[in-house]
């Protein structure tokens, strides 16, 4: 698959902030690969918490090659950086999910200023509707990365519904990022939990499936 696609089912009047697209400060960076030093953007205020570039980068170096040629699937993208970075380091594909508006289009944007036309999609619907989806249109994946707000009840439910359903391949990773006061369990259904690294508050856990 090598075109790009927007989808976005969801009633046209859910919140969007005037000006939302403009709301934009830049604060990151792609750091290696095909797009590396190109600067990405997030939407004011703190509803997303971008990873910081020193996890991120501790995270594809932990990963090195393994993500070229991989599909990639972006759970509470936020503002896309992850699955930019998996991209610009030969991932081949990567679907982008997020049910905030003002995040999709930061997603938009942020692609877009990477010069990203191809090898991607986005999905604007809540992470659980887009887990029933993407099982439906028979998709799966060698890489997850998931990052919802610390404070979110979806943790339990999307790593289930991750452990349980075929959208990992056998031998691909689920990354979790979260609280260090956040326990996790060892194991959902066929993901086990096989590493983790912490930066200060920050933990970044390392499911595989078996």
């Amino acid at each position: 698959m090598t075109e790009n696609r927007w989808s976005d089912d969801r009633p046209s009047t859910f919140p969007l902030g005037r000006g939302a697209e403009c709301a934009i400060i830049t604060s990151m960076r792609v750091i290696a690969g095909r797009y590396k030093g190109r600067r990405l953007s997030c939407p004011k205020g703190q509803r997303i918490r971008p990873i910081p570039d020193r996890l991120k980068e501790a995270l594809f170096n932990i990963l090195g090659r393994e993500v070229e040629g991989t599909r990639v699937l972006d759970l509470c993208a936020g503002t896309g950086a992850m699955g930019i970075e998996a991209l610009s380091r030969g991932a081949t594909w990567v679907t982008f999910v997020d049910s905030w508006r003002p995040a999709i289009e930061c997603i938009k944007h942020n692609v877009r200023v990477c010069g990203i036309d191809s090898g991607y999609e986005i999905l604007g619907r809540d992470v659980r509707i887009a887990l029933v989806r993407l099982s439906l249109r028979g998709e799966s994946f060698h890489l997850v990365f998931f990052d919802p707000p610390y404070a979110s009840p979806l943790y339990d439910d999307v790593l289930d519904a991750l452990g349980r359903g075929s959208l990992v391949r056998p031998g691909g990773r689920v990354l979790v990022m979260h609280h260090a006061k956040r326990r996790l369990h060892p194991q959902y259904g066929r993901l086990r939990h096989h590493r983790e690294v912490k930066q200060g508050e920050n933990i970044l856990s390392f499911y595989i499936s078996d």
